[in-house]
Order: C-alpha cells, then sequence, then structure tokens
C-alpha cells in the first residue's frame, strides 16, 4: 500500500490550519487518527512515533497555533509557549479542528479516533462527548477534570494515560476523571508510576515504558476503526 506524507491546509473559513497528513495515498478502507499535540505544537518526535501506524490509518496532525504564530517550540521553551497562550482563542481553535476532523472523516473509511497529548487532552474529550469521534486516547492529558460534562454522554472506547508523578494532573484530578466516566462502557485508566508530565516527549521526562504503552493503546483504538 502506498503512503503518503504531507503538507496540506485545510480550509477554516478565515485561512488554512497548517496540518501534517500521514497514512495510505487512498485511505477510504482505513479509519482516521486525528492528533491534538500538546502547547509545544506537532513536533518531530511526535510524528516520528506516530508514522508507523501510517499503513492502517490516515493520521492528521494540525497546528493549533497557527493563528498565534504557530510552528513547533522547542520542548523546555516554556517563555515562548506562554507568550502564545495568552493571546489563544480557544473558541476559534475548537472550530479549526472540528474543521480537520470533518476533513479526515471525508477522506478515511468515516470512523476517526482522536489522540490528545497535554493541551490536546481535553479537545478530544469534549468532541468524544459531542459524539464526534469513535475512540480517544490521551497522554498525560492537562487539565480534563475541568471538561467533564459530557461525561454521561460519551460511549466511544476511551484509554487515558497520566504519570503517577505528573504536578499538571495529581491524583486527585484523576480520581475526578473516573469517578467521572464510572459508567463508562470501555474506559481505561493507567497511571504509570514515576511517569512526570510530557513522558511521551523526547528529552528529560521522557518515559519508554508509558509511551510504549500509549502507543500500544493507539495501535488498540485504531484496530476497532476498520
Amino acid at each position: 500500500m502506498r503512503e503518503s506524507n504531507h503538507l496540506v491546509e485545510i480550509e477554516t473559513g478565515d485561512g488554512g490550519i497548517p496540518t501534517r497528513v500521514v497514512g495510505p495515498s487512498d485511505a477510504s478502507k482505513v479509519g482516521g487518527l486525528l492528533v491534538i499535540p500538546s502547547v509545544y505544537g506537532p513536533a518531530p518526535d511526535l510524528i516520528e512515533r506516530l508514522s508507523p501506524y501510517a499503513e492502517s490509518a490516515l493520521i492528521a496532525f494540525p497546528d493549533p497555533f497557527w493563528r498565534v504564530g504557530g510552528g513547533v517550540v522547542p520542548y523546555g521553551e516554556r517563555d515562548t509557549v506562554v507568550g502564545r497562550m495568552s493571546s489563544f482563542d480557544v473558541g476559534a481553535c475548537t472550530e479549526d479542528l472540528r474543521a480537520v476532523l470533518t476533513w479526515l472523516r471525508a477522506r478515511c473509511n468515516g470512523r476517526v479516533a482522536g489522540l490528545g497529548i497535554c493541551f490536546g487532552g481535553p479537545f478530544v474529550l469534549r468532541f468524544a462527548g459531542e459524539g464526534l469521534l469513535d475512540g480517544v486516547v490521551t497522554w498525560h492529558g492537562s487539565r480534563m477534570e475541568g471538561f467533564l460534562k459530557r461525561a454521561a454522554d460519551t460511549s466511544c472506547p476511551l484509554r487515558l494515560h497520566f504519570g503517577a508523578d505528573d504536578p499538571v494532573t495529581p491524583p486527585q484530578a484523576i480520581e475526578a476523571i473516573r469517578s467521572a466516566f464510572s459508567r463508562h462502557p470501555d474506559l481505561e485508566i493507567v497511571v504509570h508510576a514515576g511517569a512526570v508530565h510530557g513522558f511521551s516527549h523526547d528529552g528529560p521526562a521522557y518515559d519508554e515504558k508509558a509511551c510504549r504503552a500509549g502507543l500500544d493503546a493507539v495501535a488498540e483504538v485504531l484496530g476497532l476503526l476498520a
């Protein structure tokens, strides 16, 4: 199966959101994966880790920050990401990501899962609660405990991975998420011992075991989309 890897601009109504697309050149028989990255953007290590799944899914890596400069910020450059987040429009970003989701669904078999990383976690939860996703995986999702109003409306498979030593998502936040989804039919919450925030990112926070488990969760959810 021929694969493609290219950058497209997906129309949002007032511009195009730059999106790296990896997957079969004809993706009509495979599912889709919408990857919403951390505040550092769609970094090369993220694309590299998920590219092995390009045979089994059409994968889209949008840049949610294109309206405020966009691009990838090196891990650890906190001042840069804080600066661009200061003028960030969550509402506009949400509509941008909906546009990418619609674009992706039209080009795959119609079934799309979401992977939310850090910043991306609340977005995939929201879209799942609206019935827009067929599966969700999160890696060290941030502030997800504040986005649980639609938990009862969420029925797609959820695979949520956290670090046990993540100060951004402490144990009480994880328990709030677990409680909100207590009646969910297909939920798996994994808390990785010793892992910290950003365990999927190259650098000091990287945790090979946690990252591998997160990738396995992606493979599992993609398998349900066939």
